[in-house]
Order: structure tokens, then sequence, then C-alpha cells
């Protein structure tokens, strides 16, 4: 397994051969002597956290921070002031520097302080986080958060709905309760890739009411990090039709990216109002 990347700032090269002797063998290191050096290495390498001085030339250190924070693609790397400035490093705590580290420093002190930058940037990373079931119909691959599925199960028999739209037109017992299925495939007016017997089922509630997605298939469970998920805000076209209520956001995998779907997106508006509407002959079959 790689070592994280740190990237070491200081126009001192003792202070640079110091972090180094002591953050060797614990993480990979990258220095810079300059701000402008600084910024440019960390456009490019992206490292787990920046340890940064402030009086440099070129671009001080408190400019270096505020550049970073101030573009989307490095703001979420946590900086570390490494200083003997000890009013400008708390100022920059508040620009968003992670920590400050005063100078001199010793060795036990400044792993200590990386060690809970780090960990503070997964727990920021983990809190953005989202379970999700990836689902295939036909040709089509689509996820659904995890918090919105109560099971998924291999599709039982079915039984004919006497009345609903055409991909509705079925039910499944579930424990003793009528749920209606709906054939995700016509909803979207594709063909199934897999025969009947092989297909899932993945049963939602929404608004109150139980109701079954008939998919080709479902794969395990997965945790995404938030900065694989282009949430529905920054997703072009998100504000029109169905999407407005149903995209989450596109998911970023496998170099492709799929959309994240509240499953209410299959249904048509009003159609939950009306699915105990749906069920009512067949419970009263079921009560005679």
């Amino acid at each position: 397994m790689s070592l994280p990347t740190l990237l070491l700032v200081d126009d001192s090269d003792a202070i640079l051969a110091l972090e180094r002797a002591i953050l060797s063998g614990h993480y990979t290191i990258h220095t810079a002597s300059n701000g402008r050096e600084a910024l440019d290495k960390v456009g490019r390498l992206h490292p787990a956290a920046v340890l940064l001085d402030l009086s440099m030339p070129e671009m001080d250190g408190d400019e270096v921070l505020q550049r970073m924070k101030a573009d989307a693609g490095t703001a979420d790397i946590p900086v570390i002031i490494i200083s003997s400035e000890k009013q400008r490093a708390e100022a920059c705590l508040g620009f968003g520097a992670e920590a400050f580290l005063a100078k001199p420093f010793r060795a036990d002190e400044l792993l200590l302080r990386v060690g809970e930058a780090l960990e503070n940037a997964r727990r920021r990373s983990r809190s953005g986080a989202m379970l999700v079931l990836r689902l295939n119909v036909g040709e089509r691959e689509f996820a659904v958060p995890l918090d919105s599925v109560k099971e998924v199960l291999l599709q039982p028999l079915t039984r004919p709905l006497p009345a609903g739209p055409s991909y509705l037109r079925e039910y499944v017992e579930l424990r003793g309760k009528a749920v209606c299925v709906l054939d995700v495939a016509l909803r979207l007016g594709v063909q199934h890739k897999v025969p009947i017997a092989e297909r899932m089922l993945v049963v939602i509630e929404t608004e109150g009411v139980s109701l079954a997605l008939t998919v080709d298939t479902v794969k395990d469970p997965e945790e995404f990090q938030a900065s694989d998920i282009d949430r529905r805000d920054k997703v072009g076209g998100a504000e029109h039709g169905l999407l407005q209520e149903g995209l989450v956001g596109m998911l970023r995998t496998g170099g492709r990216a799929l959309p994240i779907l509240d499953p209410k997106v299959f249904i048509a508006r009003g159609l939950l109002r009306d699915l105990p509407a749906l069920l009512a002959p067949v419970e009263e079959e079921r009560s005679a």
C-alpha cells in the first residue's frame, strides 16, 4: 500500500531536512522552497497534507493558504502551519488552516500533528460518503441510495393486478402483505437482459407506501466518498422534469458517470396516492 503524500514548504533547507528526517518512512515526501512552487506542486501532486511556512520569497504562506482554500480542487487538502510567527499563524487558522505547530518543534509533536490532521480530513470525507446499490436493467445502469431500500430479494411469483399502467400490472406477497411490482424496464422502455426467474426485486418505501422495483441485477452495497459524487446542484439539467425530484447526483466510478436516483423517480406523479386503490380488489379477495 502506498504511503500518503506530504508537501513540505519552507525556504530553509535545514527545516526541510529536519521535517524530511522525521516524516520519511511514514509518508512519501515532496518539498518546495517558495510559495509559487508550492502552489504548482499542490495542483500537480494533490498531497494528503501540506506543511507550510509563512515568510517565504515570491509568495508568503498566508497567500498560498488562501489561494488553496479558494480553489475547489485543493480546498479540502489540510494545511499545517509550521512557523515561529505565532500571531500570523493563529490568524491562518481563521483562513482554513488545519493546525499550527510552532518552531522549534519536537519529532513526536510533528508526527502527532500530521497524524491528527490526516485523520480529521478522513473523518470529514467519510461524513460526505454515501452507501449505494448499483442496479442494471437491460443496458441501463444506475445507483440508488441504500437508505432508500428496505430489502432486496430474488423475484418471487407475481400475480396480476386488475388495473394500473403497463409497467405496474403485478403484485407479490411479502410477509403476508400485497406489494405492487413496478417493472423498471417497461417504465424506461428497454428490454430485460435476464429471464423472469433471475430478476431481482428492490423493495422501497416512499411516503409510507411499499413498492417493489423489478430489475435485472443488483450489486453488493458499496460506499463511495464525497469526492466520488457530484451532487445534483452541480449537475447540468438536474432542474428539469423528473430529475428535479429524483436525481441525487452523479457517481464517478470505473472511468464513467452513473446517475444516483431516488427510486421515486420511476413513479408517475400521483401514482403513490393511487397504489392503495390498485391493491384494494386484491385485499378484498384475500379477506373473502
